[in-house]
């Protein structure tokens, strides 16, 4: 689960450094940038906390036919972007274009949708905007850095082998106790749909 973890929060990035082009190979993940590592302008994607929340298990794929995919929950997050540029300027330019990208989501401003493969099923996380301003940090008196929260929820996915799934059931009826189920004549066979509806048995 770290590794999903961990490629949720690579993929944030990527989608950043698509829409803000001057952080392109900008961002880091996980801390900031030492001091000898600093290349001006760029973002520091730092979780701060993680937490799981379970849920009801429920069926999601079915890779295989003794393979299934469950979703058991979500992975909470609460993620720090600490962003820092050579002048004030600059940095309140690249602010608004990393607020806009949140905001421009269509039908959900404010949360950012992000794709994430690092498990034989693909699914979506999702990142909301905690607020649309930045706070400042000084650094060496000066305000380099500036400061918002995103919070985010990526779904847990388990994989369980040697679970076989039902495609198809189908149910003899009769009245006689003894009877093979798909024996005599006599046994009406039908199907029964997901929606718990019955049809005869081709």
């Amino acid at each position: 689960m770290a590794i999903v973890r961990l490629e949720a929060l690579k993929q944030l990035g990527k989608e950043i450094a698509c829409a803000v082009p001057e952080l392109k190979d900008r961002i880091c993940i996980g801390q900031a940038p030492g001091s000898r590592e600093i290349r001006w302008p760029h973002l520091a994607i730092i979780p701060v906390t993680w937490a799981y929340e379970p849920n009801q298990a429920r069926e999601v794929d079915s890779p295989a036919p003794d393979r299934v995919i469950m979703e058991v929950g979500a992975h909470t997050a609460r993620v720090q972007f600490r962003l820092g540029a050579a002048d004030i300027y600059t940095r309140i330019a690249l602010e608004q274009k990393i607020i806009d990208l949140f905001l421009s989501t269509p039908l959900h401003p404010g949360i950012l949708l992000t794709d994430v493969a690092a498990c034989p099923l693909e699914f979506r996380a999702s990142w909301e905007l905690q607020e649309d301003e930045w706070r400042n940090e000084a650094a060496f008196d000066k305000a380099y850095y500036s400061i918002t929260q995103v919070n985010g929820i990526i779904p847990a996915l388990v994989t369980r082998l040697g679970a076989w799934t039902i495609d198809q059931l189908q149910i003899g009826l009769t009245e006689e106790f003894g009877a093979s189920p798909f024996g005599p004549p006599s046994v009406e066979v039908v199907i029964v749909a997901e929606d718990g509806t019955i049809s005869p048995a081709p």
